[in-house]
C-alpha cells in the first residue's frame, strides 16, 4: 500500500543528492580559505564539481554520505534545540557562542568528537558490507572459525543500544543538575 510518506522512490536518486550535497559542501568550505576569495570563487566552483564527480565513482563514497546525512542532520537539529534551550533561560547568543568555542566544558571539542566518530563509524559500516569479512584460509581450505571471544561479548555489551541510550540519559542528567546547581556571581 503506498502512503505519502514512502520515500522509497527517492533512493534511484541517491547519487544525484550525493553529488549536489558534496559539491555544496566543499564549495562552501572553498569560499571561505582566502585563496578562493575575489575573482577566484570560479575556481572553487571548478574543484567543487570536480571533487563531486571524483565521489560520484565511488560505491563506498556515496553510500558513506548517504549514511552520514542524516546523522549530521539530527546532530544540528540537536544542537539548535540545546542553543534554543539555553537562550530560554536567560543566555544571549553571544553567551552560547562563547560556552561553546571557550567554554569550561568545551562543547566545541564535544561536537568535532561527534563529527570525527559518525564520519569514520559511517566509513566503516560501509566498508565492512561492501567488502565482508573474509574468512582465514590455508592452502586454499577454510578453516574452522573459533567462537567469539568473551572480550566480544563484552564489547556487545557495552555498545549495545540499550546501553548507550542510558548513558547518554545519565550524561544529560549529569550536565543538567551540575549547570542547575551551580551559582552565579
Amino acid at each position: 500500500m503506498a502512503t505519502p510518506l514512502d520515500l522509497g522512490a527517492l533512493a534511484a536518486f541517491d547519487k544525484v543528492f550525493t553529488f549536489i550535497l558534496v559539491g555544496v559542501l566543499v564549495y562552501a568550505f572553498l569560499s571561505k580559505v582566502d585563496y578562493f576569495s575575489g575573482d577566484r570563487k570560479i575556481f572553487a566552483a571548478i574543484v567543487a564539481i570536480a571533487i563531486s564527480l571524483l565521489t560520484m565513482s565511488s560505491n563506498i563514497v556515496i553510500k558513506s554520505v548517504n549514511l552520514m546525512a542524516p546523522w549530521f542532520v539530527l546532530l544540528i537539529i540537536f544542537a539548535m534545540f540545546m542553543m534554543l534551550a539555553f537562550m530560554m533561560f536567560g543566555y544571549s547568543l553571544e553567551d552560547v557562542k562563547v560556552f561553546i568555542t571557550k567554554g569550561e566544558f568545551g562543547a566545541g571539542i564535544w561536537v568535532m568528537w561527534l563529527v570525527i566518530i559518525i564520519g569514520i563509524g559511517s566509513v566503516v559500516a560501509v566498508w565492512q558490507e561492501e567488502t565482508g569479512f573474509e574468512k582465514l584460509t590455508r592452502d586454499g581450505n577454510v578453516t574452522q572459525e573459533l567462537p567469539p571471544s568473551e572480550e566480544y561479548g563484552f564489547w556487545q555489551t557495552l555498545f549495545h543500544p540499550k546501553i548507550l541510550g542510558m548513558a547518554l540519559v545519565m550524561l544529560i542528567a549529569f550536565f543538567t543538575m551540575k549547570f542547575m546547581t551551580e551559582t552565579k556571581v
